[in-house]
């Protein structure tokens, strides 16, 4: 591995589970102020090697290797300054605890290392609790300690009922030991939770990182010549532009009948909350089909996306669902795309809208931007296309990953796949959302917009439910969200800038397949950077 993801791996074995390495599943990792102070000190040191060797060529593929280097390593550094999560964000423990269990809980795991790992690292959990509620200070903003508290509830039923089922499939002696250290963790899980209600009462933190780190991002992790006001002048001419769009075609559709109204009637088609998993599954098996008959990019052998439900604890946070992507550093080609479950506590009215957010139309228009030739078939060529020992086989920017997802549904729409008007609407309605997002997140991290302002914008704007737009405009909160939720739309249309340019090189000679498959052989790096490297015949 490169020396770099060595160094972090050592210090966060939980991270390195988590990217596919092995290694040091049985430990949670040192969480004493003094682990954190030494991994600065370590990446500080590495960025000023880093540059202070000479520059390499420009558009080769040594030169985008130092720069993403240099990238990685200067973004980390500022974020150790300005965010601290290790002292700021409660639901950052709960969320990695999570994690460090989850991993270790795959289908069809029942190696006896793999239980034993699990039972150290349950050992390890009560300590690691407390000290998380040691680090965390009255600093931390109180949105994050709600967040943190929502999560930490989340860990009951993965430590009281996940882990002991997956013990079951223990030698017998092994899971008895299973159960009664998760007994112990789940009591300091709690502990963890009661903790952080009397932090509730102290926090008094900010969680807007302001418009200089917005400006740091834009220039150094995402390589635009874009500062906070320029990004929030773009967002509001993207939804402009979304907006006539969505509007023009709606009113082709039918004329009487604005897209809101049409948009919530196509949403009263949906399935029951049983049906979910199904329904995304239909949608991604049509996908995957049409990738390989109209040859958009090549789909490697043994590659494999499974569908599963968002585990307990990371619901909260994610109203619909996430892609859980191949992990780097481990063996296979297997993704997953998990759907958030209906809330078994949620009113009636609030598991309505869940279904209406989950319709058939909205499945067909995520499914490929999810699954084929999406995020999974992304992720699936970065790891094929970055040796082991490069910073690229780790480095993964929003901007190349999500720009790529949206890109995609426009690939799909121009080769037919969205032939149904009403998924044509529901993806013109979706690219006014990802404007949207430009203006939410620009304006939350700069102190120009409330979290409230910005829920009602979206629920008005994009016709969004309240249950969802809640939950997104929670996301954006977060410490690691500033630039992400822009990087959507702005990643889409860089993708779109570097396919002109080729299909103005090539001529002719322009091929879908091979293009793609190109641009995808180089990790998921800034796409300026990508632009660069097929100005250097290098793409």
């Amino acid at each position: 591995m490169h020396p770099y993801v060595e160094l972090l791996f050592a210090h966060d074995p939980i991270l390195a589970s988590v990217q596919g390495d092995e290694r040091g599943n049985d430990r949670l990792g040192d969480i004493e102020p003094g682990a954190f102070s030494d991994l600065a000190t370590a990446r500080i040191r590495m960025l000023a090697e880093a540059e202070a060797v000479p520059p390499e060529a420009p558009g080769t593929q040594a030169w985008l290797e130092q720069a993403v280097l240099r990238t990685e390593l200067r973004t980390a550094a500022r974020r150790d300054e300005v965010e601290r999560p290790w002292q700021r964000a409660p639901y950052w423990y709960a969320e990695r605890l999570g994690d460090a269990l989850s991993v270790l809980m795959q289908p069809g795991d029942d190696r006896p290392q793999t239980g034993e790992a699990l039972l150290a690292r349950l050992r390890e959990l009560p300590a690691y609790c407390e000290q998380a509620v040691r680090n965390l200070t009255d600093d931390s903003p109180a949105e994050w300690v709600a967040m943190g508290r929502a999560a930490a509830r989340g860990l009951q039923p993965l430590i009281g009922t996940a882990v002991p089922g997956f013990a079951a499939t223990m030698p017998e002696a092994l899971a008895a030991d299973i159960s009664r250290a998760a007994q112990a963790a789940s009591t300091a899980a709690q502990g963890f939770s009661d903790s952080l209600g009397e932090l509730a009462g102290r926090a008094h933190g900010q969680w807007q990182c302001g418009a200089e780190h917005v400006d740091f991002l834009l220039r150094e992790y995402h390589h635009l010549d874009l500062d906070a006001e320029a990004l929030a002048q773009r967002g509001r001419e993207l939804v402009e532009s979304e907006r006539a769009e969505l509007e023009a075609f709606a009113a082709a559709l039918d004329p009487a009948t604005s897209w809101h109204d049409q948009v919530d009637r196509v949403k009263d088609w949906h399935p029951e909350p049983a049906d979910f998993l199904d329904t995304y599954r239909t949608q991604m098996h049509r996908a995957r089909d049409h990738t390989v008959e109209h040859g958009l990019l090549t789909l490697p052998d043994d590659e494999v996306c499974r569908m599963d439900w968002v585990p307990e604890y990371q619901r909260e946070g994610l109203p619909l669902g996430v892609m859980s992507p191949s992990p780097p550093y481990a063996p296979g080609l297997r993704s997953g795309f998990l759907i958030t479950p209906a809330d078994e506590h949620a009113t009636p009215e609030q598991r309505l809208q869940h279904m209406r957010d989950n319709c058939y139309v909205f499945a067909t228009s995520i499914a490929g931007h999810e699954t084929y030739p999406g995020h999974h078939v992304q992720y699936v060529h970065h790891k094929l296309g970055t040796d082991r020992g490069s910073i690229l086989r780790y480095f993964s920017t929003p901007q190349l990953v999500e720009g790529w997802g949206l890109y995609v549904e426009d690939l799909l729409e121009e080769t037919g796949f969205m032939a149904d008007d009403r998924v044509r609407l529901f993806k013109r309605r979706n690219g006014l959302w990802r404007a949207l997002r430009v203006v939410v997140d620009v304006g939350l991290h700069t102190g120009t917009l409330e979290v409230d302002a910005a829920t009602e914008l979206m629920q008005r704007e994009a016709g969004m439910d309240a249950h969802m737009a809640a939950g997104e405009v929670r996301r954006y909160t977060r410490h690691d969200n500033p630039t992400y939720p822009s990087s959507y739309i702005l990643g889409r249309d860089l993708l779109h800038e570097v396919r002109t340019a080729e299909e103005q090189r090539a001529g002719a000679a322009f091929s879908l397949r091979a293009f793609h498959d190109a641009l995808l052989a180089h990790g998921s790096p800034p796409v300026p950077l990508l632009r660069q490297l097929a100005g250097g015949g290098c793409l």
